[in-house]
């Protein structure tokens, strides 16, 4: 199912009274879209970064589609515990995958010239250590991406399954743009049929997590 489908459906959702252009209804796909990929950390969204280190700068560039560094540092076995104050995200250097923990940009005064830290400057889209590396050193990270936009010909990452939550969404911002008395009948449905879709998407996406 293409995107051109889900706006098919949507047009037959609003009985053809949306008075948008092809290219807004793109344009709404891809703002439902971008909602839906906000709401959650989506397991099919994680990606692992790999690169490394520089001897001339203490940072390397985050990928394009970087949205935020997820929690790495946990134990999927229950028997065995991670213990800290802070979340559980790490960078993993060198061949030992020594854990360098992610600390937040305003502690970074704190931590300069510390050994085993690193934070993100989401601003200029860099990973800094706050230590400058002493020797070029493999890297490695995981973290939420950003998706490609949506074309007419593509669809979006997640299963076909939960198309409806694109088109219900499409509606209910539909009402609000058009402000059509027929759509305003429908609106409460859609939303509730949105809401439900997600909902069932969050919890496809909690039984992909084995803890």
């Amino acid at each position: 199912m293409t995107t051109q489908d889900i706006i098919t459906r949507f047009e037959l959702y609003v009985d053809d009274n949306t008075e948008l252009s092809t290219s807004e209804e793109l344009e709404l796909a891809q703002k439902i879209y971008n909602d839906v990929c906000g709401s959650n950390a989506w397991e099919i969204l994680k990606k692992p970064a790999t690169g490394t280190t520089s001897t001339t700068v203490p940072y390397v560039a985050l990928p394009a589609d970087f949205a935020y560094i997820v929690e790495n540092n946990q134990y999927t076995d229950n028997s065995m515990e991670y213990q800290g104050n802070s979340g559980a995200k790490v960078v993993f250097v060198g061949t030992s995958n020594t854990p360098y923990k992610v600390i937040n940009w305003s502690d970074r005064r704190q931590y300069r010239d510390a050994d085993g830290y690193c934070y993100v400057d989401i601003a200029n889209s860099r990973l800094y250590f706050c230590k400058q590396p002493t020797s070029a050193q493999s890297y490695e990270f995981d973290y939420i991406s950003v998706p490609a936009a949506l074309t007419l010909s593509t669809f979006m990452v997640f299963p076909e399954r939960f198309a409806s939550v694109l088109f219900h969404g499409m509606c209910v911002d539909d009402y609000m743009i058009q402000q059509s008395d027929k759509l305003r009948s429908y609106a409460k449905e859609n939303q509730a049929k949105y809401d439900a879709k997600l909902e069932e998407m969050k919890l496809w996406n909690s039984n992909l997590l084995n803890n």
